[in-house]
């Protein structure tokens, strides 16, 4: 019995020991895809990163560009009331000055009018009087 054991104990040693270098094998290989997986999450990890912080740039200096240019568009518009508050002041006052004017004109001639209109009554006043003569 003891031959028949011995060479199926070292059968199966034999089939042990292979197991044993299959399983180390195994672990080797399972020890070197965790390192690649978690070398590839790290990675994964930075790109992630990467890319918010490329997007928050983005933003931002879409955001900053766009203010930018309201800004600029806003002063353009209050430019263009102050251009426009300028020529309207000065087209009132040139409005104004056309009005006082023709006042003045037509008080003269009024005054005018008044000085004619008083002369020739009294011219008729004279005539009369010198008719009842």
């Amino acid at each position: 019995m003891s031959t028949t054991l011995n060479p199926e104990v070292a059968s199966l040693r034999e089939k042990v020991e292979a197991q044993g270098m299959e399983l180390a094998e195994i672990r080797g290989s399972v020890h070197q895809l965790d390192k690649i997986i978690g070398a590839t999450v790290r990675q994964s990890i930075w790109q992630l990163i990467a890319l918010i912080v490329t997007l928050f740039v983005a933003i931002a200096g879409g955001l900053a560009y766009q203010t930018s240019m309201i800004d600029k568009r806003i002063d353009q518009i209050d430019k263009r009331f102050e251009q426009f508050d300028k020529n309207s002041s000065d087209r009132f006052e040139m409005l104004q000055q056309r009005i006082e004017q023709s006042e003045k004109n037509m008080t003269t001639r009024f005054e005018d009018l008044e000085k004619n209109m008083t002369a020739r009554f009294e011219d008729l006043k004279q005539e009369v009087r010198a008719q009842r003569k």
